[in-house]
């Protein structure tokens, strides 16, 4: 099966499924039969129009009669991938273009669909396009057309960052992300892990934040160094290591990661503390966990404890779980820890760089629902997004909050940047737990981090993933002012 057959049928799953689109590549790319070109093409394709979806398919909209919707997915898909090609591949000729995405209408289709999709990008090709919205009358709509964002999203960052920075935010998105690594510090040091790169082929340069970070140029399969095996470094983007520096883990403390798959964050813990202590990374998921191991493993990490067990409400019920993974008697773990991270699952409006498919779960016609499915999801969506997270991160919260001793701290962070998932978060658990104290971050990460009592990292104004963080210290059991 060619590149582009691959690629048709990866985005088709993607849209008559609720699997993220890096479920179906990978599975794609396992093929020992594609060559190194295929897999690039394939990747380059999919990411591609994920990333341009929106203004691909607004412009495919003026030209199929009846709305793009109107034909089946893998017509869809055929059109959105020549045209995807036409407007931002300029290596690959449009009449090439246009031609295998006729052969994939017929393969896919019939001799009717092809002549379709022959007849709509002929036209594109051959017509002056339609304007997209005006950015004056209707700036949500041309920004979120023009920069391929939902309107969703699009209007309520319009509202916070204005129309300037929002444009800004949607063009870091759609660019391929960097790919950085850290340095693993029980191994060695960046400036030694920068030698070995080389002598493997791999030019890095300084990350832009932190001296342990290295900025790979050009990107590629960096599992497949020996650096990688030996666990020289993590792949990992600067932004991640902000909560953690924020949670100043020391040697010899007891330490607790709530939320720790696959242990990016984890490991920088274990790294900070020297390797010394007592370090537990929890996790809920069996599957993520394994990675979190191998990455223990690899990395050289003798001081954690891998733990999983079902969502916990309290941290009653943590304790119960891990003081039987122990033998250890009732109470044991409560208000134990020195320091808990609580990086929590979240929207992950930060990363949309990184993840392309995730900014279309804002956009219930993004993929194949009967009317009743939208009808009911409607009514609140993406409000019931937003909500159904913060329920969740806030039991995380005041459980990290049971877990911690006196004197402790417990960090919150996310990579969302929506204030449901973030301030409003803290706001609501400081309002039931007024023994904690949102804490200072300056002292702790960057300057240009540091917003108030918050830590706010934002693509636009700092060119890394999009981050959240506050240092919660607990003052003492039920202070009341």
């Amino acid at each position: 099966m060619a590149a582009r057959d691959r690629a048709l049928k990866a985005l088709a799953r993607w849209e008559s499924t609720t699997e993220p689109i890096d479920i179906e590549l990978d599975r794609i790319l396992m093929d020992p039969e594609l060559s190194p070109l295929d897999k690039a093409l394939i990747q380059n394709l999919c990411y591609g129009v994920m990333r341009w979806r929106g203004r691909i398919d607004w412009t495919l909209d003026q030209y199929v009669k009846g709305g793009l919707r109107s034909l089946p997915v893998p017509i869809r898909n055929a059109l959105r991938l020549g045209l995807y090609q036409i407007d931002f591949l300029d290596r690959i000729p449009p009449h090439a273009a246009v031609n295998e995405s006729v052969r994939l209408a017929r393969k896919f289709g019939h001799k009717g669909t092809a002549g379709l999709v022959n007849a709509v990008l002929r036209n594109i090709l051959s017509s002056l396009r339609p304007d997209f919205p005006d950015i004056k009358t209707d700036p949500v709509g041309h920004v979120s057309v023009v920069y391929s964002h939902p309107r969703v999203l699009v209007s309520r960052w319009i509202e916070r960052y204005g129309v300037e920075d929002t444009i800004l935010l949607c063009e870091y998105d759609n660019q391929v992300p960097r790919m950085v690594v850290r340095a693993n510090g029980l191994k060695g040091t960046s400036d030694g892990l920068a030698r070995a790169l080389e002598q493997e082929g791999v030019e890095a340069r300084p990350g832009r934040y932190f001296p342990e970070c290295l900025e790979i140029v050009g990107g590629g399969d960096l599992t497949k160094l020996a650096s990688f095996r030996k666990g020289l470094f993590q792949v990992q983007d600067e932004a991640t290591l902000a909560s953690v520096r924020l949670l100043a883990p020391a040697p010899g403390e007891t330490v607790i990661d709530l939320c720790a798959a696959p242990g990016g964050k984890t490991t920088y813990i274990a790294e900070l503390m020297k390797d010394q202590g007592q370090l537990v990374a929890h996790d809920v998921s069996r599957y993520r966990l394994d990675f979190l191991r191998g990455n223990i493993e690899r990395l050289g990490v003798k001081n954690c404890e891998v733990f999983q067990s079902n969502p916990a409400s309290s941290g009653t019920d943590f304790d119960t779980a891990l003081r039987r993974q122990r033998g250890l008697e009732p109470n044991a773990v409560l208000g134990s820890a020195d320091a808990v991270l609580v990086d929590a699952p979240c929207t992950g409006t930060g990363t949309l760089a990184r993840r392309a498919d995730s900014r279309w779960k804002f956009d219930l016609g993004a993929r194949t629902h009967d009317k009743r499915y939208v009808e009911d999801h409607e009514r609140y969506h993406p409000q019931g997004i937003f909500a159904k997270q913060a329920s969740r991160q806030l039991k995380l919260l005041q459980q990290a909050a049971d877990l911690v001793k006196v004197g402790g701290r417990v960090v919150y962070s996310t990579c969302s940047l929506e204030p449901e998932e973030n301030e409003r978060v803290i706001e609501r658990f400081l309002a039931s737990r007024p023994e904690f104290r949102l804490d200072d971050p300056a002292p702790f990460v960057p300057a240009m981090f540091a917003d108030g009592n918050h830590v706010r990292i934002l693509p636009h104004k700092h060119a890394i993933d999009g981050a959240y963080a506050a240092r919660l210290v607990k003052r003492h059991e039920g202070h009341t002012g």
